[in-house]
């Protein structure tokens, strides 16, 4: 469900997310590697996180509905 909801999100989005929640990268590390601020890593890293979220809850949602059908 994870990688599916990564798909559907902005690729800045999946980017920040994967350095930082997969690959463990530190927020400077991060914003070295995409060439951007530190704040900004922060920002779209909570907005992914967010947005992940508000995904998973409705693929979840939907997957439990099937399941029960």
């Amino acid at each position: 469900m994870l990688e599916k909801a990564l798909l559907k999100v902005k690729p800045t989005y999946r980017a920040v997310f994967i350095l930082r929640a997969i690959n463990e990268l530190s927020i400077k590390e991060t914003a070295e590697v995409l060439g951007c601020s530190e704040s900004k890593v922060k920002v779209t890293y909570l907005r992914a996180i967010k947005k992940l979220q508000t995904l998973l809850h409705t693929e979840w949602k939907e997957w439990k509905h099937e399941s029960t059908n």
